[in-house]
């Protein structure tokens, strides 16, 4: 019978790890800015995103959109009440104008996100950012975190702190450290600290953890390597990259190699499911030795690739298709205007989205030839 009791969680050890965790990442966001703000851009106008409530409407101008279901073109006038910041409590005419690409449609007694911006000159501008949606993406969180507690105990909560972990990275570390001077040699650190740490709280100081971490590093670092290599031969760069001709104007005042970007995004985009198959081997070889205590190097490394040819199929594909879901608003554009063969797989976009998508399954193909040789090579230690 499959029980979740709650008592068969280490309510201590738990704990323990959770109040470190939670002072590493606190410092890890206190830290970061003092080497970051730097970089960042001063903004041309003192804005604010706050909470406000529509009053009332007076003017609706509308007619349903044509190609959206569900929205509307035209313009609205309304008064909204801002509910929080400098001008909290403070009455403003709104004008609202509607499109097919931006139709938040005010209507009275609706609650959403208002930016409120203030010129050089002291006035006051007021308008309907967006409907608040943040509300409900943190009911879900805690559907996720209830349901990888129940099931994984101890492991799904460490997992958890390891996923917290690994986001307060990328957000106070990767993302601002772009703009350093070495990018990409950030990045590289990070992904490390981002294995150990992982791997260490979910299978702790032990032989599976070390190797696993080995054979992630060594697949996603190829990978990263491939795609910059291919980028730079083929003359592609950040900026053919979604978004990236925004990044252009950023670059304009800042030392932002965009350049870096291409392996940084590979590195990041593939560390996941290259970490996944990692600690499937690493886990995978450890049974084997349990269950074999004599079996020789060679017959454990044959046995290490066998398991590897069956988790590479599915997470080839994987990988794959997210880069393809990601994609899908592009690969519709191709297949609406009709282009040619030859004119879409020369576009750089969708180059670049293929690269990815390449040189990221690469990475983790061979991160199972890393991961079995350096679980060979590593030696046993006492007690696994």
């Amino acid at each position: 019978m499959v029980g979740f009791q709650l008592e068969k969680i280490d309510i201590k050890k738990s704990i323990g790890t959770f109040i470190t965790m939670v002072l590493l990442i606190w410092l890890i966001a206190q830290i970061s800015p003092s080497f970051t703000n730097k970089y960042k851009k001063v903004p041309v106008f003192a804005q604010e995103f706050v909470m406000g409530k529509v009053l009332s409407v007076e003017q609706n101008d509308l007619v349903r959109d044509p190609y959206v279901e569900g929205r509307y073109n035209g313009s609205q006038k309304y008064t909204v009440l801002i509910q929080e910041g400098s001008q909290k409590g403070n009455e403003f005419t709104v004008y609202n104008t509607l499109s097919s690409l931006k139709s938040a449609y005010a209507y009275e007694g609706l609650e959403a996100v208002f930016t409120v911006r203030t010129s050089t000159d002291g006035k006051i501008s007021v308008w309907l950012y967006n409907y608040r949606r943040d509300k409900a993406l943190y009911a879900l969180a805690m559907v996720l975190i209830i349901l990888v507690i129940l099931i994984g105990k101890n492991e799904g909560i460490n997992s958890l702190l390891a996923l917290a972990f690994t986001a307060a990275i990328i957000v106070y570390v990767v993302v601002p450290m772009m703009w350093s001077p070495h990018p990409i040699l950030i990045a590289i650190i990070s992904s490390i600290i981002i294995c150990l740490v992982s791997f260490l709280l979910i299978a702790g100081w032990t032989r599976k953890a070390i190797v696993a971490s080995i054979g992630t590093l060594l697949g996603i670092s190829l990978a990263g390597v491939i795609c910059y290599s291919f980028g730079r031969l083929q003359d592609l760069s950040g900026v053919d990259m979604t978004k990236g001709e925004s990044l252009l104007y950023l670059a304009q005042d800042s030392n932002f190699k965009i350049k870096s970007l291409l392996f940084v995004s590979i590195l990041i985009s593939s560390l996941g499911a290259t970490m996944d198959i990692a600690m499937s081997i690493a886990s995978s070889g450890t049974q084997i030795v349990r269950t074999k205590p004599d079996i020789t190097n060679k017959e454990l490394f044959v046995a290490l690739i066998n398991v590897g040819k069956d988790i590479i199929g599915t997470m080839t594909n994987t990988l794959i298709l997210s880069f393809c879901g990601a994609s899908l608003p592009l690969a519709m554009l191709i297949w609406g205007y009709d282009m040619s063969y030859m004119q879409f797989i020369n576009i750089p976009i969708i180059v670049i989205d293929i690269l990815q998508a390449l040189s990221g399954s690469i990475g983790m193909v061979t991160s199972v030839i890393f991961t079995a040789v350096a679980f060979v090579a590593l030696p046993k230690r006492k007690g696994e």
